[in-house]
């Protein structure tokens, strides 16, 4: 059944005369999952403001065509710090709920039904200023669930979640579909983990639908593309060409890998040497502790040595300390015990780029970092917008941006600098394939000319393409140090798709690219 229908619909926001949505045509039906997917600034955040008429009711504007629907719809925004509006957790989940008028026994069991749904109840009293980006980001989508609207519109509501918390979210989306009927509209940049969820796919560029179909359809509509938009488990058997069918998930793939290998036992696949032995201790960490004012341990004990020219990705469960660690790297924050030497000038990018956005034009933000540094060469500034895919934006306000463009502004004012050492916490969060692989180019890059970078994110796929070496660290501790095949291939959770893929069958796997290489190797020596 039909709950919207949107035709010939254009819309431009105010004092803007490029439309941000244009000739969209498209029918919804009762009980999809919809995933959208689409370069930063395509239009996905506000083709998802349709459906509550946010477009144009809050943002005003210009809007030709019609959007028809009979559903009320909830939704997720990308930024959870626009949506939070009470103290606590268990009141902000109530505050919808409030605002309906909802009888006070009733809403006290939606609010536990859905505080035991999400597995929150440990975060229940916590005062929402004070949790991590995302337990926020949960928070938010808890209050979402709670007024009961079965249309959910969630605008990258794992884009700031540890594997653990991304897979229960989406898990939980997808019982609310096949078990509740809900209908899923899930605009996602990091699409291997929920690409099989789908029963149709939707893509955008240019601000248009160019792109409405299933996820089989889709694949052979990319298959000649030159940036693959795939997920990493069917973007390898495509390049392998050795399948009469491309496998969607990780089970599929094993059971079509099994059909190639056969019974034979398992290889060992050896990767490109990480060493980091012979390189200088730009900072070295020992024994730190940090304490929080309301008592809470952030950081337990840690000890650290990283070096210089080295890419160090930091990975594990929100709330574990990873934000409050870079934090004191950067003498934001002072160490409650412990010590912490740093030999280099720091450039420190935060979770939230708004943080850093408050001049009237981007290339001012980036002016201002010089001016601060009193760095006289401003070509720096055309050189980094220009790598950043920034130079079009270079006199409009930052903070008409997308959330992806804004997260690369606030990168820009950082890198403008040069610094020696590099902290970025979350720097792949809102942005697309695309300005992924360009910003794993630059990092790389700086690291060819000797900078350190630290790098906080829950994205794994992207730590196992540009890392040297990966620190996991669980509820202030650190758990574990060592080169990303250490890491990521001796993990349940924190380990790349295409490496649980090949798990039993061949070691070292992280990457498509490790997996072609490995199979190509087999087959030249006649073991495939």
């Amino acid at each position: 059944m039909e709950i919207f229908k949107v035709q010939d619909l254009t819309y431009c926001y105010p004092k803007s005369e490029k439309p941000a949505l244009k000739n969209i045509n498209i029918s919804i039906n009762e009980g999809e999952f919809i995933l959208l997917i689409g370069k930063s600034g395509s239009g996905k955040s506000t083709f998802g403001r349709l459906f509550n008429s946010i477009v144009p009711q809050f943002y005003g504007g210009t809007i030709k065509g019609h959007v028809e629907g009979t559903e009320e719809v909830g939704m997720v925004f990308q930024d959870p710090e626009k949506q939070l509006v009470m103290d606590k957790v268990e009141r902000e989940i109530a505050f919808g709920l409030e605002n309906m008028g909802m009888d006070n026994k009733l809403m006290k069991k939606r609010v536990a039904e859905v505080l035991s749904f999400l597995n929150m109840w440990e975060m229940k009293d916590k005062k929402t200023y004070e949790l991590s980006g995302g337990q926020k980001q949960k928070t938010a989508i808890a209050s979402v669930i709670a007024v009961g609207n079965r249309f959910l519109v969630l605008d990258e509501p794992t884009s700031q979640l540890d594997p653990v918390s991304g897979d229960e979210i989406l898990h939980i989306l997808k019982r609310l579909n096949e078990e509740l009927g809900y209908t899923i509209l899930l605009i996602e940049q990091r699409i291997d983990r929920c690409f099989h969820l789908a029963d149709r796919i939707l893509l955008m560029e240019n601000r248009q639908l160019i792109f409405d179909g299933s996820a089989e359809n889709f694949e052979i509509w990319n298959k000649d593309k030159e940036i693959s938009l795939l997920p990493s488990v069917p973007q390898l058997f495509l390049e392998l060409n050795s399948s009469p069918y491309i496998p969607l998930t990780v089970k599929e793939g094993r059971r079509e890998l099994r059909r190639i290998i056969g019974k034979k036992s398992k290889r060992t696949w050896k990767p490109e040497k990480i060493d980091v032995n012979d390189k200088s201790e730009v900072i070295n960490i020992k024994k730190m502790n940090y304490i929080y004012e309301n008592g809470t341990h952030a950081i337990k004990d840690l000890s650290l040595s990283i070096f210089k020219g080295e890419i160090l990705g930091i990975a594990g469960e929100n709330g574990g300390g990873k934000s409050t660690l870079l934090k004191n790297i950067s003498g934001i924050l002072k160490p409650t015990s412990g010590k912490i030497f740093v030999e280099g000038e720091i450039g420190f990018l935060s979770q939230d780029p708004n943080d850093y956005l408050f001049n009237d034009t981007v290339y001012e933000e980036l002016k201002y970092t010089l001016d601060n540094k009193n760095i006289k060469d401003c070509s720096r500034i055309e050189k980094t917008l220009e790598e950043l895919e920034l130079y079009e934006y270079r006199d409009k306000n930052p903070r008409d941006l997308s959330s992806g463009e804004r997260q690369r502004v606030a990168l820009a004012s950082i890198l403008v600098m040069e610094p020696e050492i590099l902290l970025l916490d979350e720097p792949t969060r809102g942005l697309d394939i695309y300005l992924k692989r360009s910003l794993g180019e630059i990092l790389i890059n700086l690291k060819k000319k000797g900078k350190t970078i630290i790098l906080v994110t829950h994205d794994i796929e992207f730590l196992s393409k540009i890392s040297d070496r990966i620190c996991l660290i669980f509820d202030g501790t650190g758990v574990q140090i060592g080169t990303k095949y250490e890491i990521l291939t001796s993990g349940i959770h924190y380990s790349t798709q295409i490496n649980k893929l090949f798990t039993g069958y061949v070691d070292n796997i992280l990457t498509v690219e490790d997996g072609i290489n490995a199979m190509n190797l087999f087959k030249e020596e006649g073991a495939v």
